[in-house]
């Protein structure tokens, strides 16, 4: 179907999609982020006392015992016939080949080995055994993760285990973990402060040996939520010791909507049990106008909707259906 020139059809559509193109410019406007803040600026410094690497604390009365309940595994090198997994009774025994009866609750790994190499020779079985026991499965010598992390739980010391094996053994931290870690060790007055920094993978000198009856506590970090006409309504976290600005945030959920009142946005803050609203112009913050402002811990940043925007960008996509539908009855009767 063909529309003739200066027809009152092809006036009409190209009135509507004329009404569809205005909106097109206002996407393409450039944003300034505005300065860059620095660590001065930060609502919540990191103490100094914290950002230190935390040295490894041995102790030789930090070691794996053995208790009823317990499932083990003891191996003999060179032996391969004689691997068993077994549970250590109420009696505080198990029964292994060869030799039977064996009472191993109470004693550290070392103790349970010796034991058991020592029945095993003096029985005439195997000439001076290298004994191996590891503990499978345990109620007793455990470190427990709580806080932020996938699954909090209680994880058996099977072994020398370090920080970050803990924590990944406890499906990892969350989005919203904080990466100062606390510890709390029975024979520690204080709790140790650990800073992991923002990449794990550069953890290493914090990546520190945990011990049976560790708790390892992984507070919430600080979150800035940013809701309202924005593509990602979402809570972000604050880097420890780095500042997020108000055009940060915004960028960090995905810019701002085409319905977005930037003029209008306010920072919604609270200070004690009081809230309070500290208005924004965020079309100036972008184009570097005024100050970018540095959010605090807790900020809510609202974008809202401008109505009259919102109804264009509804009432565009609903013109445009209907000239899909409408073409077809307007061009018959443009054809003389």
């Amino acid at each position: 179907m063909i529309l003739k020139k200066n027809s009152p059809g092809l006036r009409l559509c190209l009135l509507v999609l004329g009404i569809g193109m205005l909106s097109l410019p206002l996407y393409g406007l450039a944003q300034f982020t505005g300065p860059a803040p620095t660590k001065a600026d930060s609502p919540t410094p990191l103490p100094p006392s914290q950002t230190q690497p935390l040295k490894s604390l041995s102790s030789s009365a930090m070691v794996l015992r053995l208790h009823i309940g317990d499932l083990i595994e003891v191996t003999i090198f060179g032996v391969k016939d004689y691997d068993s997994k077994v549970r250590i009774d109420a009696n505080g025994e198990t029964y292994l080949p060869l030799i039977g009866a064996v009472h191993l609750d109470g004693l550290d790994l070392q103790q349970g080995q010796r034991r058991i190499a020592d029945m095993l020779d003096a029985a005439g079985m195997v000439r001076d055994p290298d004994v191996s026991i590891a503990i499978l499965d345990s109620t007793h010598d455990v470190i427990t993760v709580t806080g932020e992390v996938n699954f909090p739980k209680p994880i058996p010391a099977y072994g020398e285990m370090r920080l970050l094996d803990v924590i990944a053994t406890a499906g990892g931290l969350t989005k919203s973990a904080s990466h100062t870690i606390s510890i709390l060790r029975p024979s520690v007055a204080d709790p140790l402060l650990v800073q992991l920094g923002p990449n794990l993978t550069n953890a290493k000198a914090q990546n520190i040996l945990v011990y049976p009856g560790d708790q390892i506590l992984v507070p919430r970090t600080d979150v800035v939520y940013v809701v309202g006409a924005v593509k990602l309504q979402s809570a972000y976290p604050l880097a420890t010791g780095t500042p997020l600005t108000l055009m940060q945030a915004v960028t960090l959920a995905g810019g701002v909507n085409y319905e977005a009142s930037q003029s209008k946005t306010r920072i919604i803050r609270t200070i004690g049990t009081k809230r309070e609203e500290i208005p924004v112009n965020l079309h100036k913050v972008m184009y570097g106008k005024i100050p970018d402002p540095v959010l605090q811990n807790d900020d809510i940043v609202f974008v809202p909707t401008n109505t009259f925007k919102a109804g264009v960008k509804g009432g565009a996509a609903g013109i445009a259906l209907g000239l899909v539908y409408a073409i077809p009855i307007i061009a018959p009767a443009a054809v003389p």
